[in-house]
């Protein structure tokens, strides 16, 4: 119907609603970054004023992707029965909140369970941000929306980076307070998009006889089953690799290369420009070789740069491969969203890239920690180098599953030349 807010017009772009719609999930997704970037340019503060240790540390970014897993799951089903707008708001607001609460803790307990507590509003943004751009965008631009959308995750980079220049000198906890401005979001978000509690599965569920739940065993019958494998597994390393850097590399710049807070952070927002520029590029590049061909590319360079970043001795070579690392690894971030939603067909799309990627968080709780245990005996140095080795698994997985989608294609060519 032409008066209804989902309705999009022949030729149309997308919704009346579509800009109010990504102006909001991509300030959401903002938030749901910067609370993780922060930790890490925090972490040093947080060890020393709290008398915590480096395995400690690492077990409070594992927490929160602990909480993340937990989250996906558990507001997965929210947002099947209540609606994914209503889903968004509760999930930037939750972070918010946990973002706030740092003030009052000061015990170690306190903040894992604040950790565990802040994941799962982070857990439970991806899935309602990819169901409000397929709602309010026409099918040929939800691609290329979807890219802006995330390219808020370097941005929150760049800005916590700069937070952390101006308030570390002062108290750490300042940090996390500005994350509480995603409340805000949560509360325009309320009033900016159109609720689309009757377009839940749960809802039709209710009002038609005709509508047949996915179920999981879809995504793994057939060649699927190896599609979705591999793209577990190329999530896996990505998250490994991503949040291993993240939580440990602006800790490595002050301990191990002798930074002080303004050189940490200045060479924190330099590394973020580069994973921006590899969100707005790298997708460009996939329209024109393949993104599967890209991803490996993307694998290959991020496992390259980050090799030579951590083992070459001296600093200088930082301000050049620290930008191309993290241009590497906006690659590896921005193609994996892409192919995993190419992978399924229209049906199995939201449910088989979102098992893939929530599945592939498990690297993200993993890794941290790992870290920081091999760190907490040998050094930072011997604990980020296992970051290195989950790329080059990405580049094993990524030519992986290019072959099962290529066998793929082909399967769906055969079937579509039969009578």
């Amino acid at each position: 119907m032409k008066n209804d807010a989902f309705y999009i017009a022949k030729g149309s772009p997308g919704t009346k609603a579509r800009w109010a719609v990504v102006a909001c999930c991509a300030a959401a997704y903002f938030f749901d970054s910067y609370d993780m970037y922060i930790l890490g340019i925090t972490m040093q503060s947080i060890l020393g004023d709290l008398n915590m240790t480096t395995a400690q540390g690492g077990l409070l970014s594992s927490a929160t992707m602990l909480g993340a897993v937990i989250g996906s799951v558990f507001l997965g089903r929210f947002a099947s029965n209540r609606g994914n707008k209503l889903c968004l708001v509760v999930c930037t607001a939750w972070i918010g909140v946990g973002s706030l609460a740092v003030v009052f803790v000061s015990s170690f307990p306190a903040w894992f369970a604040l950790r565990v507590f802040t994941g799962m509003g982070i857990g439970g943004i991806m899935g309602p941000i990819h169901a409000l751009i397929w709602q309010h965008w026409a099918p040929g631009h939800r691609a290329k929306i979807t890219g802006v959308t995330f390219s808020t995750f370097p941005i929150a980079g760049i800005v916590a980076s700069l937070m952390g220049k101006l308030m570390l000198v002062a108290d750490f906890r300042w940090i996390f307070v500005t994350a509480g401005f995603s409340l805000v979001v949560a509360l325009v978000t309320q009033f900016a998009i159109p609720d689309d509690r009757h377009l839940t599965p749960a809802f039709q569920a209710k009002t038609s006889k005709n509508v047949e739940k996915i179920r999981l065993n879809e995504i793994l019958v057939g060649n699927y089953k190896w599609i979705t494998l591999f793209a577990i597994l190329a999530s896996f390393s990505n998250m490994a690799a991503c949040w291993a850097m993240n939580t440990w590399i602006p800790s490595w710049l002050m301990t191990d290369r002798g930074f002080d807070v303004s050189q940490m952070t200045n060479f924190s927002m330099l590394n973020y420009v580069g994973g921006l520029a590899g969100y707005l590029i790298w997708g460009v590049v996939g329209s024109k070789i393949g993104s599967g061909e890209a991803m490996v590319a993307a694998y290959v360079l991020s496992a390259v740069a980050l090799l030579a970043y951590i083992a070459l001795p001296g600093g200088d070579y930082l301000l050049i491969l620290g930008p191309l690392l993290y241009f590497g690894q906006g690659g590896c971030g921005c193609l994996n969203s892409i192919l995993f939603a190419e992978a399924y067909p229209e049906r199995t799309r939201a449910y088989g890239s979102g098992t893939t990627f929530n599945v592939g968080r498990i690297g993200s709780i993993i890794s941290p920690y790992s870290v920081a245990i091999v760190g907490a005996s040998f050094g930072l140095t011997m604990g980020l180098l296992m970051a290195p080795a989950f790329f080059a698994f990405g580049v094993v997985v990524s030519v992986g599953l290019n072959g099962v989608l290529r066998k793929q294609r082909t399967l769906e060519a055969a079937e579509a030349d039969q009578p």
